[in-house]
């Protein structure tokens, strides 16, 4: 007996750079958000609670997919062509077919044992658990000189900068947020042949491929929105990946 299964062309789950939908269909349902963890507390001689704070925290994926086989005596090759796609030893971005254009950062965990194997496209769930609650979208990059700068940063949650700087022959070197008034100052000597890494999500910054100080008052800062960005010499590049929930 043999089980034929119809997908639209982009109907595609891609994991750590390998496109599954060659090896299985699937059906996924996920939720609208990452779980929200709210927290309140009682306060004597008041009625109700009080509220604390509130996080998304990470959640399990759960993926139910059925093997592209027509025969039981592929289902071995097919397993381990399986196992090589989802083995990761860390977390890896997921596109889903609802939303081909923005990935997740996930990983595999918990068994993945297969049904009985029949002629008739053996099925099990696959979980991918998602440690970071947001959705990753399109890769920005914008090169700018000295100055005032203006900066979307698409996505509705904050992003971080990626910044490669060529300053200014002598010059002391800063990129400041105008609207928060944050801003990361190198705080060692510069010349016009010298290369400045920033990277705001690490909060490290180097100049020739050698970690550098900052000022003490300097602040690492993510960009949301539009927003007004300014350099103070030489030219630079600016990267980063839009953020969504």
């Amino acid at each position: 007996m043999q089980l034929r299964r119809t997908r639209n062309q982009h109907d595609r789950i891609i994991f750590n750079g390998t496109d599954l939908s060659k090896l299985v269909y699937c059906k996924v349902r996920r939720p609208i958000m990452a779980t929200v963890n709210a927290t309140f507390e009682s306060v004597p001689g008041r009625h109700g609670e009080v509220f604390k704070s509130a996080y998304r925290g990470g959640y399990d994926l759960p993926v139910e997919i059925w093997l592209r086989t027509e025969d039981r005596r592929e289902v071995a090759e097919m397993r381990h062509k399986l196992a090589a796609a989802l083995w990761t030893e860390e977390p890896a971005p997921l596109y889903l077919p609802d939303d081909p254009t923005r990935y997740l950062l996930a990983i595999v965990s918990g068994s993945t044992d297969l049904d009985e194997i029949t002629d008739d496209c053996p099925t099990t769930t696959v979980t991918f658990h998602v440690g970071d609650p947001d959705y990753y979208g399109q890769k920005r990059r914008m090169e700018v000189s000295a100055g005032n700068v203006y900066v979307n940063a698409g996505g509705n949650r904050p992003a971080y900068l990626k910044v490669t700087a060529k300053p200014s022959a002598g010059s002391a070197w800063r990129i400041t947020n105008v609207d928060t008034g944050e801003f990361v100052a190198i705080n060692t000597a510069l010349t016009s042949s010298s290369t400045i890494r920033l990277d705001m999500e690490t909060e490290h910054a180097t100049v020739n491929n050698q970690t550098a100080p900052v000022t003490i008052d300097s602040d690492y800062f993510e960009i949301n929105g539009r927003c007004h960005l300014n350099i103070t010499n030489g030219t630079a590049i600016l990267e980063w990946v839009e953020r969504w929930l």
